[in-house]
């Protein structure tokens, strides 16, 4: 089961995979370079971290899955 993961740490994956995040009208929309992916929703309290939603995370490692690359991405040696 995926957890929600910290809104910088899940922009910091999508940067290695060479994904980008860019504000939708309500939630953010998940590209590869000019191709829409899918919709990620970004949640956040009072006062609380920004962080993705499970939901989201789950979508973006099936996504991953399809494309061939690792989720989470690991640095290369």
């Amino acid at each position: 089961m995926a957890k929600p993961i910290p809104e910088q740490l899940y922009k910091k994956y999508l940067k290695m995979l060479g994904l980008k995040l860019a504000k939708g009208s309500i939630d953010y929309n998940l590209y590869e370079g000019n191709q829409f992916l899918c919709a990620i929703k970004i949640i956040h309290g009072k006062g609380k971290k920004r962080e993705v939603s499970p939901d989201s995370v789950r979508k973006t490692e099936k996504i991953c899955e399809k494309m061939g690359l690792e989720w989470p991405p690991r640095k290369k040696k």
